[in-house]
């Protein structure tokens, strides 16, 4: 029988070390992407052996079904491409580095390298890629009693001094000393530690080195922190690629995801180009007449001003990433203050992303139209990500966001008084109920605040019975976004 996994959550401090430690830290994780990296090369000799199997290929041919599928995982385990195959693999190169990196650190490296491949081999990913020097990598254990693990206030990792040696070279002790004024942090070291994961990043042009500790039961609750526990508040969530529309029973909202991550195209396009200037003068062989790159193995070289280019891009992008996280957060929080019972369409954002396919034309000028849709839109606002921070932090109440069936609402066509179903482009920023103007996605949030208990129709007579209500609401946050500094918030109610 399974073993049921016990709820946890994650915190983070940073590491103040002196320097001999940080050294003694770089060669650990410099011995941790080798391993996986060795792991990640047998993992794609093993793909790629299944991959050229005849029979296999044939398989995949045939209709889907049970039977086929049992076929396939067999032909899977007979060239060995398993997660437990690749830890029996990683055995031997582990030993060579026993003294630096245990076993369970190792297997976890091993699963991460294999989950990669695994992605590839299934079509989820179109490309893998090894570990470099200039690439921030994790490590992390599978419990908390030997290799790297907390003990007392401390990071412990390596060989224990002993009487016979009483310095190893391998030793680690590092202290976790949270602020005096955390209470949060104070009282999260209280719970018990599953396992440790510690991270190496780059902020600012340094080195620094964190740790996380993936505590077991639920996060200590805040006191600042307002959150509903009301299962019978619904909430109501229609997002888009750089918007949220959320409707409730006590606010109707209309936000831009992540306003304050707005990239600076002029600047990353400066320092893209001037990265790409450096690269061509310093590797003029590797590139062909027209400008093209070389096909087959090249060696690169670049300069000083080429390194310190990708230092300034890394650290604009890690600003964006920590901003956009914190903004969500806090959004998230927001929204579970309204109700535990939150409901959203189930978004495929990586069929956004896609560009068409179908050629049109522009109807005023004859010219044809783009093809691109919002890949740069979503890569900017992360909307799934904000999904997944709500999603989380339900977790934590014993719920989850409950998604509703996208093609048999069509929240965004419904008009519940009439009960018809008209489509709308994409321009059309407005329902009309006679008099009454209604804003398109605080409308759909509405609908799809009020689906049945199945998640497969509107529930028209809980629409009749909370319409007013939102109506006044909604002139509310209408009025609010057409004083918004937001161009783009003027934009959905102009």
């Amino acid at each position: 029988m399974a073993r049921k996994s016990t709820p946890t959550y994650t915190i983070e401090f940073p590491l103040n070390i002196p320097l001999w430690q940080q050294h003694r830290l770089e060669k650990k994780f410099k011995i941790a992407r080798h391993v996986y990296n060795s792991c990640l090369g047998e993992a794609l000799k093993r793909h790629k052996r299944v991959k050229m199997d005849k029979k296999y290929r044939a398989l995949l041919r045939e209709p889907k079904s049970k039977e086929r599928d049992k076929s396939l995982l067999n032909i899977r385990l007979s060239y060995v491409f398993t997660e437990y195959g690749l830890h029996n693999f990683v055995k031997s190169v582990q030993y060579k580095f026993k003294e630096n990196i245990g076993s369970f650190e190792a297997q976890k490296l091993a699963t991460r390298a294999f989950q990669a491949v695994e992605k590839l081999h299934f079509g989820k990913a179109k490309k893998v890629y090894f570990k470099s020097s200039f690439d921030t990598i994790s490590v992390e254990n599978k419990s908390n009693t030997t290799g790297l693990r907390y003990a007392d206030g401390n990071i412990l990792w390596g060989d224990k001094p002993t009487k016979k040696h009483p310095n190893p070279k391998n030793w680690l002790c590092m202290s976790v000393i949270p602020k005096v004024n955390d209470e949060y942090a104070h009282l999260a070291l209280i719970d018990k530690t599953k396992y440790v994961r510690i991270l190496k990043r780059e902020v600012r042009g340094k080195v620094r080195f964190f740790i996380q500790l993936i505590q077991e039961g639920y996060p200590p609750t805040k006191r600042n922190r307002k959150v509903s526990n009301d299962e019978s508040k619904r909430v109501g969530i229609d997002i888009g690629p750089s918007t949220i529309a959320i409707s409730g029973e006590e606010a109707v909202q209309f936000h831009e995801l992540a306003p304050n991550c707005e990239v600076d195209k002029r600047k990353l396009r400066c320092i893209q180009r001037a990265m790409d200037r450096s690269k061509r003068a310093t590797n003029p062989n590797n590139f062909k007449e027209d400008g093209t790159i070389k096909k087959g193995h090249l060696e690169w070289n670049y300069s000083n001003r080429y390194k310190k280019l990708r230092k300034d891009r890394k650290e604009w992008y890690r600003k964006i990433a920590v901003e956009r996280k914190m903004s969500h957060e806090k959004l998230a929080n927001d929204i579970l203050a309204l109700g535990s019972d939150i409901r959203v369409e189930t978004m495929r954002f990586q069929s956004l992303q896609k560009r068409t396919k179908a050629t049109t034309k522009n109807k005023k000028n004859g010219k044809v139209n783009h093809k691109k849709r919002f890949g740069k839109s979503i890569a900017h606002h992360a909307p799934a990500m904000l999904l997944t921070i709500i999603d989380r932090k339900l977790g934590y109440q014993g719920r989850s966001i409950k998604k509703i069936d996208t093609y048999a609402t069509k929240a965004s066509q419904f008009n519940h008084i009439t009960g018809e179903y008209n489509k709308k482009q994409l321009s059309e920023r407005w329902n009309n109920f006679g008099e009454l103007r209604i804003q398109r996605d605080l409308y759909s949030a509405f609908l799809i605040g009020n689906t049945n208990e199945t998640l497969s129709s509107v529930d028209v007579n809980l629409c009749n019975a909370r319409w007013d209500h939102f109506v006044e609401l909604h002139h509310k946050e209408n009025a609010r976004l057409k004083q918004s500094n937001s161009k783009r918030l003027r934009w959905f109610v102009a």
